[in-house]
């Protein structure tokens, strides 16, 4: 489809200036038939935000006429909120008082990646149709991302649905362990500082106070074969790997973890020898040692 000329349409008008603009007020002379209408302030349609009716029983309004210059989606929402009232009022349903509140159904898995990776994954620049094309067609200017583009996309998401950046995380590693370990500046609304997750594999010791502290899940550490993982919402922050007992067989933590842990607590992760062993091997072998020893 491209554009038709129409005979005999073409008019010159003299201009001195030729500025483009859109309205931004609603014109209320051409509602002046409606006299009970009520107006806000900001001189738009007032209705009941949950109905969209005004305060003339039976006449609903929606778009930018109720919110001034606003979205498409705000529209298509109001528009959406207002045929629901409509069929409602004609068939004689009682209007609800409150909006409806939306329902969780389930949580969706996240993406895992690496913080290496999420912290250079740029967005995605989309095609568009080239100019001449555009001067003598109405083709839809911007063609989209690629499939592998929209993953790629998808990838960079912080999955603020299970994350609400309340950065009890933050405070723990900082204020608590002392290692300052979460370099999240984008979690600090009032001071937002760079962030870089890179920094959290040099200083992290994945004692897992964060995790513990997370009040919606978003921060998991996670054990994986001979391995500790750190994970927010799907990006891999550390990974670290495990030290076993010698005698049990236990999982003891990384080695990080076991001597920041050893600075505080001596009997933690007890060398016997060359025996690495956990705290209850560790007290069987020195309660025996004792019990041998004892004099009779």
């Amino acid at each position: 489809m491209s554009p038709v000329p129409v005979l005999g349409s073409e008019h010159v008008i003299d201009a001195d200036v030729v500025i483009s603009a859109i309205g931004q007020k609603v014109d209320q002379i051409t509602m002046g038939e409606l006299k009970n209408m009520s107006w806000t302030r900001r001189g738009t349609i007032d209705v009941n935000m949950v109905t969209m009716q005004t305060s003339i029983p039976g006449i609903f309004a929606a778009g930018d006429a109720v919110t001034g210059p606003a979205t498409v989606i705000e529209a298509i929402g109001g528009g959406k909120r207002a045929a629901e009232a409509i069929d409602r009022y004609l068939s004689g349903i009682p209007q609800p008082q409150m909006p409806p509140v939306p329902v969780r159904r389930r949580r969706e898995a996240c993406l895992e990646v690496p913080a290496s990776t999420k912290t250079v994954i740029k967005r995605p620049v989309m095609d568009m149709l080239g100019l001449d094309r555009r001067r003598t067609t109405f083709q839809q200017v911007e063609l989209g991302y690629t499939e592998n583009m929209v993953r790629e996309e998808a990838r960079r998401c912080l999955r603020c649905d299970i994350c609400r950046r309340c950065g009890r995380c933050v405070e723990v590693c900082r204020d608590q362990m002392g290692i300052s370990a979460l370099q999240m500046g984008y979690i600090d609304f009032d001071h937002p500082t760079p962030t870089d997750l890179r920094i959290t594999e040099e200083r992290c010791i994945t004692c897992g106070a964060c995790a513990a502290n997370c009040p919606t899940g978003a921060m998991r550490i996670e054990d994986r074969g001979d391995e500790r993982l750190l994970i927010l919402c799907g990006t891999i922050l550390n990974r670290q790997k495990l030290v076993f007992c010698d005698a049990c067989g236990k999982a003891m933590g990384p080695k990080k973890y076991l001597d920041f842990i050893s600075k505080r607590v001596k009997s933690v992760g007890d060398v016997a020898g060359q025996h690495v062993l956990c705290e209850a091997c560790a007290r069987k072998k020195t309660a025996r040692f004792n019990v041998d020893t004892l004099p009779v």
